[in-house]
This record gives C-alpha cells, structure tokens and sequence, in this order.
C-alpha cells in the first residue's frame, strides 16, 4: 500500500484532484462554521422550487454536507489508489469524480447559507 501511495502521488493529475480536493473540502468546512448561527434555532436544510423550504433542522446538520465531501473524498482515493496499475483512466475518472463531487457540494452549501440569510 505505502507503495501504491508513492507511485500515485508522483502522478501530476492523481496529486492535484486529491490535494484540490481536500481543499475544497476544507474550504467546506470553514464555510459552514464562519456562515451559520450555533443557536438553538432551526435552520433551513433543504429547498426546491417546487415545494419551498422542505427540510428544517438544528444547524448542526449543516456539517453532514462535508461529512459526505470527505466520505466520497476517501473513498474514491481509496479505490483509484488500488487500481492505479492496472488501469490509469479508471483511477483519473474515480480522482476527476471526487473533485467534481466536491464543487457540487461547495455550492449546495453556499445555496444552504443563502438560504438562511
């Protein structure tokens, strides 16, 4: 394993979706924390525009969105590292998928802070 790590960290494209990934990540998390009111007041967790505000719970709730950011962020690394010398393009697709993953989750929070302002 300590191997594999070596061999995919020297691989440009492997190295820069994971560390921009673990940044946005933490960009996540700072967000959230600098963004939402510790209250005891509920907030608004979810929305469409079909229905409205759908989802309300304690802020706290807010920390699953980056919960889930690096769920999926250790997780695909996990499984494109094992990969990784047997097919190159399937561990770029799983690394290229986390970062995208990552964006999307950057926006539902600043959607989520929008929100509650």
């Amino acid at each position: 394993m300590k191997y594999l790590l070596k061999i995919t960290f020297k691989d440009k494209i492997m190295s820069f979706c994971f560390f921009a990934s673990l940044l946005l990540n933490l960009i996540i998390w700072i967000y959230c924390f600098l963004n939402i009111s510790m209250g005891d007041a509920l907030i608004y967790l979810h929305y469409n525009i079909y229905f409205g505000v759908d989802f309300i719970g304690a802020w706290h709730k807010i920390f699953i969105i980056p919960i889930f950011g690096l769920i999926i962020l250790l997780i695909n690394y996990y499984i494109s590292i094992q990969i990784y010398l047997k097919n190159k393009f399937v561990s770029y697709i799983l690394a290229g998928s986390a970062l995208f993953a990552q964006f999307i989750l950057l926006f539902a929070s600043i959607a989520i802070v929008w929100i509650n302002s």
